[in-house]
């Protein structure tokens, strides 16, 4: 598969024509995509459209979502979009499906069970959607003929929102989607989780614009119920009337997570503007007094925020690692980098080259934006790994400015 590259001009009109023509012929979708905010946001937020035009939609979520993002699993149960977390599941799906759409998914690996898609779908001339916004060395297409939505955006439901006021003009017939509460809250919250709340928008202007818009809306069609014979009133803390109610709740933590995340930020190891925090699992003991495992869903909230106190405690680029299993439930060692909020003196990308050299065979893949990245490498010893990465360290320590 060749790298991903923005399309732009006549190309991205043609494509996206071709995207509502596709939409408008087919009825049954399955959608795909790597499990995170901005994923599973843009796919409920479309499939949540096809069903208001009759529709079917269902979506591949092997092991369901984070407490964080619980929301977004009860939208989709009431409104009738099948959640699909097996490959029997998959298999007995695509008996009806007749088109797929990937949102959000840089390459194959990031594809929950890419070998049975593959070999159903994407193999087979099966018409496929690919949309996304990730570049770089490791990014790919996921299909030869699939009909392509790629450009910079801040989140991929930027370009899901742009999807959707086309298919409105297509078929005016429709409700419109952006007086749809549950679509405004999908493309709210990917917009908010790829953009750290934010803080960190690489693309200010369409940030402005998409908040601005979705947030009104949001605000303009959220009606509040008082308390009747058989039902509470609405509760302000779980239904959302802006994007700041979205955004709190997307960081909420327990108080026992809050402790853990204060044993482990006390942990971090600042030199110089770089900081590292080593989670592997030898290092579990010394805190498990305060922190469920390192691999439990309780800790993936923890690890969210973590990313972002590392590079923010150490004042410009955060380093951490930790064992864990890739998109095709391989083990792996995960290395992610984030830069601080304020800081944007170095491209974080440039570390593949490094990593490569450092690791030779044991490199498995990996990329992301400039100031957030993550790269997996074959299992190790600690001692070893940890040796083999002190010159990407150094060349991090003299690249800086």
């Amino acid at each position: 598969m060749s790298q991903k590259h923005p399309i732009e001009g006549e190309a991205w009109a043609k494509n996206i024509d071709r995207v509502v023509a596709l939409i408008g012929e087919k009825e049954n979708f399955l959608f795909c995509g790597d499990i995170d905010p901005d994923s599973v946001g843009s796919m409920m937020s479309l499939a949540l459209f096809l069903r208001l035009m009759d529709k079917q939609a269902s979506i591949v979520l092997e092991n369901g979502l984070n407490e964080n993002l619980d929301y977004l699993i009860n939208i989709l149960e009431y409104n009738s979009i099948r959640i699909l977390k097996t490959e029997d599941e998959i298999e007995s799906a695509g008996k009806s499906v007749d088109a797929i759409v990937v949102c959000d998914t840089a390459n194959t690996k990031l594809v929950p069970f890419y070998s049975v898609l593959s070999d159903k779908f994407f193999t087979r001339n099966f018409p496929v959607i690919e949309i996304d916004h990730h570049f770089g060395a490791d990014s790919e297409d996921l299909t030869e003929e699939g009909i392509k939505l790629f450009r910079k955006a801040n989140a991929t439901t930027e370009i899901i929102g742009e999807l959707l006021q086309k298919l409105m003009k297509q078929f005016p017939e429709t409700t419109d989607p952006f007086n749809q509460r549950n679509i405004l809250i999908g493309l709210i919250t990917g917009l908010l989780g790829d953009t750290v709340g934010g803080k960190v928008v690489p693309l200010r202007e369409d940030f402005d614009y998409w908040m601005k818009e979705l947030g009104g809306r949001l605000a303009k069609n959220t009606r509040w119920r008082g308390a009747k014979e058989g039902r509470p009133a609405d509760n302000k803390d779980t239904k959302f009337s802006n994007p700041e109610n979205i955004g709190e709740y997307l960081d909420r933590l327990s108080d026992e997570q809050e402790d853990c995340l204060t044993a482990l930020t006390n942990r971090i190891d600042s030199n110089n503007g770089l900081g590292f925090l080593n989670l592997m699992e030898s290092t579990y003991k010394e805190v498990e007094t305060v922190c469920q495992p390192y691999n439990s869903d309780w800790f993936a909230d923890i690890l969210r925020f973590l990313l972002n106190r590392v590079p923010e405690e150490a004042g410009k680029i955060g380093v951490i690692f930790y064992n864990g299993k890739n998109a095709e439930g391989k083990d792996c060692i995960f290395v992610k980098l984030r830069r601080a909020v304020d800081y944007g003196g170095f491209d974080l990308r440039q570390v593949e080259g490094q990593l490569k050299g450092a690791f030779d065979g044991f490199y498995m893949g990996g990329g992301g934006h400039p100031g957030a990245v993550s790269f997996r490498l074959v299992p190790q010893q600690e001692e070893t790994f940890l040796s083999q990465f002190h010159p990407v360290a150094n060349f991090i320590k003299s690249n800086m400015k």
